[in-house]
């Protein structure tokens, strides 16, 4: 039996009508696939956007019916291009940064953290006409000491500064994912993406994926912008592109951790054997050549089947969060 959203949302979808639409009559109808599936429950689920967000997003959602999935991705990435992925240029900062925002910013954050981000490299590297193989000689020659490999980092950065937006930065804490970034398996580069659940590493065919990791403070990024502007972010579901490895953090009882959550994508067969992972979002920060910390190739897809991924993170959410009422209606509901 259809349960109504309302009965559901944490979210509210009655600003959002023809969203609200859309969801229910989708999930009234067939059996929705897994990644369908996980944007509906991403915004039922959602409890953090304030109202000023929600307003923004129907504004750029339009007044018209959606009428399937690819219509849906579509006019959210009018709302990320218009509020979040802000050109360099651009005088305010994205939405996600913002006062009105100010809900979800972290501002009792240890600014003595290191921060791990994980970019791109077959991107970087032919956007400046290098390898990914003499970018990964560089970073291990600078570590040993070698002055003109600083400074051929220095350059790369400084190209690299010219070409990214302002959109968030997603990051998490090395503490959270030292056991594999330091002195890690072969394989550490695919156990971190399953670790952080960045899905979109996965290659099914052609070339790997090369990644390098970007390390640096909390304190480097409360410096990048003026104060009070610059405090890293809980993820909210209006925070990026939409993702089906996203999966909103809850309000948490106090003394709780207060980081978003990541989807574990490393396989395992059982519950207990699951490991939530941390995210943030902060904002952009121009890189240095002290910021370039390692690289690493992704060969092989995930092998976790992401409705159970889902299925294992919510309870070790609720668990984590002390909210053992986040999410169990909608779960215990048939699509």
């Amino acid at each position: 039996m259809f349960t109504p959203l309302l009965d559901l949302a944490t979210m509210d979808l009655n600003r959002l009508p023809h969203l609200s639409e859309y969801i229910g009559r989708r999930r009234a109808e067939a059996a929705l696939d897994s990644e369908e599936r996980a944007h509906i429950e991403n915004f039922l689920l959602d409890e953090r956007p304030p109202q000023p967000g929600i307003d923004l997003y129907a504004k750029r959602l339009k007044d018209k019916a959606i009428t399937d999935l690819d219509n849906w991705i579509d006019r959210h990435k009018n709302f990320t291009a218009e509020e979040i992925n802000l050109g360099l240029t651009e005088i305010v900062q994205p939405w996600t940064f913002r006062a009105e925002n100010a809900i979800n910013h972290l501002r009792d954050i240890d600014p003595r953290l290191y921060l791990i981000r994980v970019e791109d490299a077959n991107w970087l590297c032919e956007s400046i006409g290098i390898s990914c193989m003499d970018l990964d000689t560089k970073i291990k020659a600078f570590q040993k000491g070698d002055a003109k490999a600083h400074d051929f980092l220095n350059g790369v950065a400084k190209r690299w500064n010219s070409e990214r937006d302002k959109r968030p930065m997603f990051a998490t804490t090395e503490l959270e994912v030292e056991d594999i970034v330091h002195d890690g398996p072969a394989n550490w580069a695919e156990q971190l993406r399953d670790r952080l659940g960045l899905g979109h590493y996965s290659p099914l065919s052609g070339p790997p994926h090369e990644i390098v990791l970007m390390r640096y403070t909390v304190q480097e990024v409360l410096d990048s912008l003026g104060d009070g502007e610059a405090y890293p972010a809980i993820p909210t579901a209006l925070d990026s592109n939409m993702s089906p490895y996203f999966f909103p953090s809850p309000i948490p009882q106090h003394n709780n951790p207060y980081f978003g959550h990541t989807v574990n994508l490393s396989l395992v067969d059982k519950e207990n054997d699951y490991r939530i992972g941390v995210e943030l979002l902060h904002p952009r920060i121009d890189y240095q050549a002290e910021h370039f910390f390692k690289m690493g190739v992704i060969a092989r897809p995930f092998a976790m089947p992401l409705q159970q991924a889902r299925n294992f993170h919510l309870p070790w959410l609720q668990l984590q969060t002390e909210r053992e009422d986040f999410g169990a209606p909608f779960f215990g509901v048939p699509a």
